[in-house]
């Protein structure tokens, strides 16, 4: 038979009230006898009911993340860091995978306000103009993870994707190439990328570099989480194909470059003999593979972890208010391997 809270107190003499209190931690107890109820509690192997206990002081300890695909490298190490900080605080997770279906953003959005947790951290692709209308009137704190709202209105943990894109394209010109490419994923479906590109464009002006339509490819994959190897592949056939090819492209990340390179040696060309290619990301994958990738480094971990550092502090300051003024850029870096060749030599 399960004891009870009647158990403990008659084991420890005092009342009902008083072991709810030590439960709570309410400091309106002596501690003489909040050691003699701790005890009891221990002796007798007493669990308190979370649910209800949730109900009285309105606080679950509970953190929600919501994510649009778990399989992919980054959102897995971004989970990983902000998990780890949750344990780290003493909070439970609840994940939730979306596969970016408005339906299941939806549901899953609800299940975890049902289940009363105490904020929610979003990773995702891109905020939809309706979903973010639905985390608005959540009332209580949202963070967002590698990701920003079109609006600006909620706080958010990042790389400054803009000025990444802008360094990506630096470096390559830094190293002698004029003529430039990309293959990214299509703007309407990431936002990173269309911060991204707009770094690229922006680099491509100011430095002077040639760029052509048909070295610029936006790709949206077979199915949501297909943006690899295959993909950027198939991305560099149409780069290959044209009369003049860049000297080197950009890639959205290093998965997509892998796929670039064993694209590019399939045509008997060499990287970065013929052409250079830069990834994004750092994955652990990029220093496993020959040549080994040059990357712009993401530290996703950092991004997970301080994205619920965060979200805990608004928990505790008992803020649920919108505000992105409180974002935060985590420092991006360059990776300097194999897969660009400097032209200037």
């Amino acid at each position: 038979m399960a004891v009870t809270i009647q158990d403990v107190a008659k084991a420890a003499s005092v009342s009902v009230a008083t072991v709810s209190r030590v439960v709570n931690n309410i400091p309106l107890v002596s501690e003489d006898t909040k050691q003699r109820v701790l005890l009891a509690i221990e002796e007798l192997g007493y669990e308190p009911n979370e649910v209800a206990r949730s109900l009285k002081i309105r606080k679950t300890n509970t953190i929600g993340i919501i994510l649009d695909d778990i399989t992919r490298p980054q959102h897995t190490t971004i989970s990983r860091g902000a998990t780890d900080a949750c344990w780290m605080s003493g909070y439970n997770v609840i994940l939730a995978n979306t596969d970016a279906e408005q339906v299941k953003e939806d549901s899953y959005l609800k299940v975890l306000l049902q289940k009363q947790c105490d904020g929610i951290l979003i990773i995702s692709r891109r905020i939809t103009r309706s979903f973010a209308e639905k985390l608005e009137t959540a009332s209580i704190p949202i963070v967002l993870g590698a990701i920003s709202d079109d609006e600006k209105k909620f706080t958010n943990v990042s790389i400054d994707n803009t000025k990444a894109g802008y360094d990506a394209t630096k470096y390559l010109y830094e190293n002698g190439h004029v003529d430039v490419g990309y293959i990214m994923m299509k703007q309407d479906q990431y936002k990173v990328c269309e911060d991204r590109i707009d770094g690229f464009k922006t680099a491509v002006e100011e430095f002077g570099l040639n760029t052509k339509e048909e070295w610029c490819i936006e790709s949206a994959g077979k199915r949501f989480s297909e943006h690899n190897a295959i993909d950027g592949y198939e991305a560099m056939e149409q780069i290959l194909s044209s009369k003049q090819l860049p000297t080197a492209i950009i890639t959205a990340n290093d998965e997509i470059a892998l796929g670039a390179i064993r694209c590019i040696e399939a045509r008997g060309l060499k990287v970065p003999l013929d052409i250079s290619v830069l990834g994004f990301n750092d994955y652990w994958l990029s220093e496993w593979i020959k040549p080994q990738i040059t990357t712009v480094a993401y530290p996703m971990y950092d991004v997970g972890a301080v994205c619920a550092s965060l979200l805990i502090k608004k928990i505790k300051s008992g803020s649920s208010e919108l505000n992105a003024n409180d974002s935060m850029v985590i420092p991006h870096d360059i990776v300097i391997r194999q897969s660009v060749r400097n032209l200037n030599e």
